[in-house]
C-alpha cells in the first residue's frame, strides 16, 4: 500500500503524519517512509538520537525506486508548496491521499485550495485528517470537521491532538511513544487510529474491488 501524505498548505502536520503513519504501519509490515520534503524533516528526525530512533527506513524520491519492491507499505511525504502538476501526480498514483489539516483560518484556505484541486481531478482516494486539535473548550476542530463533513468531504474520525510532545519527539529523534507523558500516549494513540482506519479501509477497498 503507497500513502501519500500531502498539502498546499505548509506547517500542518505533514511530515509530523508521514512518520507516525509509518510508525504505526511498521508494526503490521515492512514500511519505508520517502522523504520528498523540501527541508527533509523525515531524513533529519531519522538521523537524530543515533539514527536508532524510527523503526523503518527513510529514503529520498531519487532512491525510493531501489528501495520500495522491498517493503509492503510506503508512506511518502511531500513538499508543502507543490505545483498543481505535481500535485496531480502524487495524488493519482498512491492507494490513499492523506491531507492534513489544522483548524486555524490561515491554514483551512490552504486546505480549501487542496480540496479544489482534488475535484478538479476527480481524485477519490484521499481523506483529511484534522491535526494540532487544540484542547476543549476550543471548538475549533469540531467546526471544521463539520464544515468537512457537510460538503461530503471524507474525514478521519480521529483527530490528532496539539502537543508540545511532538517537538520533543522530533529532537530525540523518535516517534512519539518513545516519549514519556500522558499526552505523548493520547498522541500516539490518535495516530494509531488513525493507522487502523487506514487499514480497515484498505481492507474494505480491496473486497470492492474483488467483487
Amino acid at each position: 500500500m503507497i500513502i501519500t501524505v500531502a498539502s498546499y498548505k505548509g506547517c500542518v502536520g505533514k511530515s509530523t503524519t508521514a512518520v507516525h503513519l509509518a510508525a504505526f504501519l511498521q508494526r503490521i509490515a515492512p514500511t519505508l517512509v520517502v522523504d520528498g520534503d523540501k527541508i527533509r524533516t523525515p531524513t533529519k528526525w531519522s538521523q537524530r538520537g543515533n539514527g536508532a530512533g524510527l523503526p523503518f527506513k527513510v529514503v529520498s524520491h531519487v532512491q525510493m525506486i531501489n528501495h520500495i519492491r522491498n517493503f509492503q507499505h510506503v508512506v511518502i511525504d511531500t513538499e508543502g508548496s507543490l505545483s498543481d502538476a505535481d500535485f496531480k501526480d502524487v495524488a493519482e498514483n498512491c492507494d490513499l491521499l492523506v491531507i492534513p489539516a489544522v483548524p486555524e483560518t490561515a491554514a483551512t484556505d490552504g486546505l480549501t485550495e487542496t480540496l479544489a484541486m482534488l475535484h478538479k481531478i476527480n481524485s477519490k482516494h484521499f481523506k483529511v485528517l484534522i491535526t494540532m486539535a487544540p484542547p476543549k473548550p476550543s471548538t475549533d476542530a469540531q467546526q471544521l470537521r463539520e464544515m468537512l463533513i457537510s460538503q461530503n468531504i471524507p474525514v478521519f474520525e480521529t483527530e490528532i491532538p496539539k502537543t508540545k510532545a511532538f517537538d520533543h519527539a522530533t529532537a530525540a529523534g523518535v516517534p512519539i511513544y518513545g516519549i514519556k507523558g500522558e499526552r505523548a500516549e493520547r498522541a500516539w494513540a490518535a495516530y494509531e487510529a488513525a493507522g487502523k482506519e487506514i487499514l480497515n479501509g484498505e481492507a474494505v477497498r480491496q473486497v470492492r474491488s474483488v467483487g
